[in-house]
């Protein structure tokens, strides 16, 4: 039976290893580039900020006016023009990719392990498997 420590040990080197990959070394670059610049950061945080009020008043059944959508529609436009914006999703969703892999790899039940607790195996109830 596995130790905690061990456990811990072994996400340790795993995440070591992730880090090593290509898609994990190029979103770390393109991070290191996005957080040098100060354009790309406004932009960012104007369209986060926009989208959020946006939501908030969607959410709250509130009117979404014309200019709301156009505001929208034009911060979204220049992140699309914004080179190092267009590189950061591009190995966003590269990375996102790999780790989707790596939680599907870790999620599925092996035959000597416990099952994932679902909706039809509520935890606490023991597996019909």
């Amino acid at each position: 039976m596995a130790t905690t420590q061990e456990i811990l040990d072994a996400a340790r080197a795993l995440g070591k290893l992730i880090a090593t990959h290509d898609a994990a070394r190029k979103f770390e670059k393109c991070l290191t580039k996005l957080g040098a610049d100060r354009d790309a950061q406004r932009l960012l945080n104007d369209l986060n900020r926009h989208t959020g009020l946006v939501a908030e008043k969607e959410q709250k059944g509130q009117p979404i006016e014309v200019d709301d959508k156009r505001k929208l529609e034009k911060l979204q436009g220049e992140v699309v023009r914004n080179s190092v914006l267009r590189e950061f999703q591009i190995l966003q969703m590269d990375y996102l990719d790999l780790m989707r892999k790596v939680d599907e790899v870790i999620s599925v039940r092996t035959e000597t392990g416990p099952a994932v607790p679902t909706a039809e195996t509520p935890v606490g109830k023991p597996d019909a498997g």
